[in-house]
């Protein structure tokens, strides 16, 4: 670990862990692996600048790594548990990330404007989409890391762009989405 702020964002996941029942790994080498190196490596597909919607947030992966990372970035932090949700403003305080924090469920949001959106193992990927689609702008992109054998999943408005296998951490996979705003695609074309 480098980066002082990813040092920092780690001890802080390691001292809130228990009170908020964040994860079950204490060992902060361990926990780099499992859950900022897959983070960091969706940054091979993000643009440098944009608001990135990080929908299940829980304790910041993948959104903080990757503000942390990508500084261009404003983090729009989706996180229904009002415990979880205020660990995040947080660590927005705590790291100076350029970020807001919502504790409610993505469903009942208004139009969050989007450019990106990020998530991991929140629910399946057409499921996740359709939770996107409602505060995505038109051409925003989904990095989503999916297990090595997921195939495209169809969602409405969503264009499947890409698979990328990366190696890091449990993430083996990249499937990338471009959302089209006009005329409703359906799926894929």
């Amino acid at each position: 670990m480098t980066d002082e702020r990813i040092q920092a964002y780690v001890r802080e996941v390691m001292r809130f862990s228990r009170a908020l029942n964040l994860t079950a790994i204490r060992d902060e080498e361990v926990f780099f692996e499992r859950f900022i190196v897959p983070s960091q490596a969706l940054t091979t597909w993000l643009p440098a600048t944009g608001r990135m919607l990080d929908i299940g947030s829980g304790m910041g992966v993948p959104g903080v790594p990757l503000l942390i990372s990508m500084p261009g970035l404003h983090g729009v932090l989706v996180e229904r548990r009002k415990k979880r949700a205020e660990f995040l403003r947080h660590l927005v305080r705590v790291l100076a990330l350029d970020a807001e924090v919502y504790d409610a469920d993505i469903r009942e949001l208004p139009h969050l404007h989007v450019d990106i959106c990020v998530a991991r193992a929140v629910t399946g990927v057409a499921k996740l989409l359709a939770m996107c689609a409602p505060h995505a702008n038109n051409e925003a992109l989904a990095v989503l890391p999916v297990p090595r054998a997921a195939g495209p999943a169809p969602a409405a408005g969503w264009e499947f762009v890409a698979a990328h296998r990366v190696q890091a951490g449990e993430t083996q996979q990249v499937h990338c989405y471009r959302f089209h705003e006009q005329g409703n695609m359906g799926g894929f074309t």
